[in-house]
């Protein structure tokens, strides 16, 4: 024999039972660490929602008449969860046996499963650039082709450069006299009008006459 609810009763038990459902995919309500979701439903909060959703005008007194009939026919939980918070209100949950029964539910069973896997995936983390490059591979061309040592052209030192420019600058070839290397040739020709010696040199084929 089915348990009898009143109208009013069964309408609130469909309310708050889907909010019960929302408590357990984690997007309000809160689960305890057994695993069990609460919903938080005042009662004035189900009366406005009776009335927006299916036309019932109540009062807020009927509706806590209401939930004390759910939960005295052992349709849903209830508990004042946050006393020491000095709130009052009420929180639902199923039944001990409707929860047993919820949990074998494919749906249950696959949604368990899937947060599971969800907790054991193994994060990715990221790795720090290193200052390491991989060598390319050199195609064997005549630029890559290393060349003779006896056909490179040899590379002269900086400093040794401007040292040998310097010292070439410096140079100035040396004096080689009136015979450009030969011994002139002079002889005595007489004397000039104080009495002095004339000679006459010839110089590179160039006749001089010098005054002793």
């Amino acid at each position: 024999m089915g348990i009898s609810l009143s109208p009013l009763a069964s309408l609130c038990l469909g309310v708050v039972r889907g909010w019960i459902n929302v408590a357990r995919r984690g997007k309000g309500g809160q689960i305890d660490q057994e695993g069990t979701a609460w919903t938080r439903l005042p009662a004035e909060q189900l009366r406005d929602q009776l009335e927006r959703e299916f036309q019932v005008e109540v009062s807020t007194r009927s509706i806590q008449r209401a939930l004390k009939e759910l939960t005295d026919a052992n349709q849903v939980r209830r508990e004042q969860r946050w006393k020491h918070r000095y709130k009052r209100d009420y929180w639902y949950a199923l039944p001990e046996y409707q929860e047993a029964l919820e949990a074998q539910r494919p749906r249950t069973i696959a949604g368990k499963f899937k947060s599971a896997r969800a907790r054991a995936s193994v994060p990715i983390e990221t790795t720090r650039a290193s200052g390491q490059f991989l060598s390319t591979q050199v195609s064997d061309t005549h630029l890559s082709r290393q060349q003779p040592e006896n056909l490179k052209p040899k590379r002269k030192d900086t400093l040794s450069v401007a040292i040998d420019a310097c010292m070439s600058m410096g140079k100035r070839p040396s004096p080689q006299g009136f015979g450009g290397g030969q011994a002139p040739r002079e002889q005595l020709v007489g004397t000039d009008e104080r009495g002095r010696a004339l000679k006459e040199v010839w110089v590179g084929g160039k006749r001089h006459l010098v005054v002793d």
